[in-house]
């Protein structure tokens, strides 16, 4: 069977169906800036052009739970991050979240970052309190 001899681009569109933002973050250095992290408010969507059959690593972040996924297809994907996170990471299925069969998006792991977290928890606590009674001035 004859190979290709161009290579050609593939679409992965990350769509956000949660009630929270997330973070995306590309893992390796595939010769641009690692340090960038795109943060997708709810119902937004983040469309990544990438080379066909190459595989891309990313962190995709959620509160605390980090989802650590894989992306290679020969083929545009659509992918939701509602799918990764419900996804066991030892399911075998390279298609977990996403719309095609055959390739697409592996969930290689699922884990709790608690060294940062964008969303304090302690601060959305206070903001639900009630506020105190105003201070009593000095008595004399």
């Amino acid at each position: 069977m004859p190979s290709l001899d161009t290579s050609y681009e593939i679409l992965l569109d990350l769509t956000n169906d949660m009630n929270d933002c997330v973070s995306v973050q590309l893992l390796r250095d595939y010769g641009r800036p690692t340090a960038t992290i795109v943060l997708l408010k709810p119902t937004e969507n983040l469309t990544l052009i990438l080379e066909a059959g190459s595989s891309y690593q990313y962190a995709i972040k959620l509160h605390t739970k980090v989802a650590n996924v894989t992306a290679r297809s020969w083929r545009d994907i659509t992918c939701y991050v509602s799918q990764v996170f419900m996804v066991s990471p030892t399911e075998s299925s390279p298609t977990s979240g996403c719309n095609r069969s055959g390739d697409g998006v592996r969930v290689d792991r699922i884990w709790r970052d608690h060294r940062f977290n964008i969303w304090n928890d302690s601060l959305r606590t206070e903001n639900s309190r009630p506020s105190s009674s105003s201070p009593s001035s000095p008595s004399s």
